[in-house]
């Protein structure tokens, strides 16, 4: 019989933090591949400000789930909204300057550019700038250059960075590159950030201080939906945590709840 979590997961999203309406919610979000139902009719929900954690084991579908919210991901059923927006059919482009925003297992930085241009380069494709409001519109587009610079040294000096601000990114260490993925979703006012195993190749040390840092951002306002394989780092965190088990949601709660669920401890932790 199924633990006191664990929940249907063609059930309403799980209630999100009392007083704070859900800016991003999934309901009934499928994905296949093939014959395969990678995501089977799963419903999600995140609020301002909150910090949700999804775990599982490999092959659970929650890199899937992750791409699906994001765009990079074929949805087969389902609908995705943010705020009051139907995004399901957006681009993931669309979706990012809506404010919902992806970082990847592997790093996608910039090779050849600078950490400093690496973060503005992802503050410009907001917006795309262009040729002809450099012409038309000097003073807006020097003015957008300097808020560009000031949020982009800004997002340094948080994440204690600055001193990389002119290396390449081939240059940087795994944790550093993670890093840098991150601040350049911050550099696009992200209403929430999505993380697929953000801590990977970051140096034990550091990863106190990563913890901190998106606290610290979630406490802003920001709501972030985190893949990750460290329950450590999902119990210091998260606020809640989704489980997932052969593409379904099998229990959601506080962290020390859902890993004392029997459902869970037979599918993922033991």
């Amino acid at each position: 019989m199924a633990g006191q979590l664990a929940v249907d997961a063609s059930s309403s999203p799980e209630t999100p933090a009392v007083g704070s309406p859900p800016v991003l919610v999934a309901k009934g979000v499928g994905v296949g591949y093939g014959g395969v139902r990678a995501v089977d009719d799963v419903s999600i929900s995140i609020s301002k400000g909150e910090v949700v954690g999804i775990i599982g084991p490999n092959g659970a579908g929650k890199s899937s789930l992750l791409g699906a919210l994001g765009g990079q991901v074929k949805r087969t059923q389902g609908v995705i909204t943010l705020g009051d927006r139907d995004i399901s059919s957006l681009m993931p482009h669309d979706r990012a300057r809506l404010g919902l925003v992806r970082t990847f297992q592997t790093t996608s930085e910039f090779a050849r550019m600078t950490v400093y241009e690496n973060l503005v380069t992802a503050a410009e494709g907001d917006r795309g700038a262009s040729l002809r409001s450099v012409v038309l519109h000097p003073r807006q587009t020097a003015q957008r250059e300097l808020e560009l610079r000031a949020r982009a040294w800004s997002i340094m000096e948080r994440f204690e960075m600055t001193h990389t601000a002119d290396l390449y990114g081939r240059e940087l260490s795994g944790g550093q590159r993670r890093l840098v993925e991150i601040m350049r979703c911050l550099m696009r006012h992200p209403r929430v950030l999505l993380l697929d195993e953000p801590m990977v190749g970051v140096a034990p040390h550091l990863t106190g201080k990563l913890i901190d840092d998106l606290r610290g951002i979630a406490q802003e306002g920001l709501g972030i939906l985190i893949v990750e394989h460290a329950l450590e780092v999902v119990r210091k965190l998260c606020d809640r945590v989704v489980v997932m088990a052969f593409g379904k949601v099998i229990a959601a709660g506080e962290f020390e709840e859902v890993v004392r669920d029997p459902v869970v401890q037979a599918a993922y932790l033991s």
